[in-house]
């Protein structure tokens, strides 16, 4: 699933390409990715507008219209927004055509992503939910330490909690974690205040470095031009269980948390 990283790198893209452009036809090749609207009804509310800014929240991407109104859309496991030419391949469920005479793909090729078209983003459970944002000011050492006081479950399971602070999967907590030397299943609670500065710091400053090469293609993420990310090439403990950890020499190990395979190094996170 797009993370942080990945939906920020696709914000950042379509950005310097749609805002300005004026949404002139839409084809929808599969109208499940559409909720709450039919088919018709999506078509007549977007079509003619004019996109005034492209944000992110969470792992959600906000294409606000001068309209006063949005497209939200969540790429969830599969989903891709590619701009350029028009795309015809069995992923491809809606294309937007644009008044620069290109085209908005959205592909999705198992279908659990989310495009919504609102009035007010607070009517959306997912924006209204999500934690703090990790670049945020609301997220920092002494929210942190707050927040952990009464939390037992371990700290990787807290990371991955979208209530606690926003965008993070099972990626990038793998390996905040390694970076941060903290074992994957101490309760959370027990942090000490070093761990936890080191927690945050390791947490911005993973997402950060990420975002700079542009997000992780493990399997489906590709950038809104099609290309793969080459964060995968920086990573030092995800999905690389039996290999030998890049900080110390170690085997990477591997254990199930949360139905959720956490990878780690017993020398370097004790």
């Amino acid at each position: 699933m797009p993370e942080l990283p990945e939906v920020e790198t696709v914000v950042r893209d379509l950005k310097k390409v749609i805002v300005g452009q004026t949404i002139t036809a839409i084809d929808i090749i599969d109208n499940r990715v559409i909720k709450d609207l039919s088919n018709t009804q999506f078509k007549r509310k977007l079509k003619g507008k004019t996109v005034q800014s492209v944000t992110r929240r969470a792992k959600g991407i906000i294409i606000a219209f001068d309209s006063d109104d949005y497209l939200f859309v969540h790429l969830k496991m599969t989903g891709q927004l590619i701009y350029g030419a028009k795309q015809n391949i069995k992923e491809t469920k809606v294309v937007f055509s644009l008044s620069d005479g290109n085209y908005l793909n959205y592909n999705d090729q198992r279908l659990f992503g989310w495009l919504i078209y609102t009035t007010d983003l607070d009517t959306i459970g997912y924006i209204k939910t999500a934690g703090p944002e990790p670049f945020g000011r609301d997220f920092n050492c002494a929210f942190i330490r707050e927040a952990i006081k009464t939390r037992k479950v371990p700290v990787k399971t807290l990371l991955l909690n979208q209530f606690f602070v926003a965008g993070i999967g099972n990626i990038y907590a793998s390996e905040i974690l390694h970076r941060a030397q903290i074992s994957p299943m101490k309760p959370s609670f027990r942090l000490s205040d070093i761990e936890c500065e080191r927690l945050y710091d390791q947490t911005v400053d993973v997402l950060k470095e990420s975002i700079r090469y542009r997000g992780t293609s493990m399997r489906n993420y590709r950038d809104s031009k099609g290309r793969r990310g080459r964060f995968m090439n920086r990573i030092r403990v995800y999905n690389r269980e039996g290999k030998d950890c890049l900080s110390c020499g170690d085997k990477v190990k591997r254990i199930v948390q949360s139905g959720r395979s956490t990878f780690y190094c017993a020398s370097c996170q004790d």
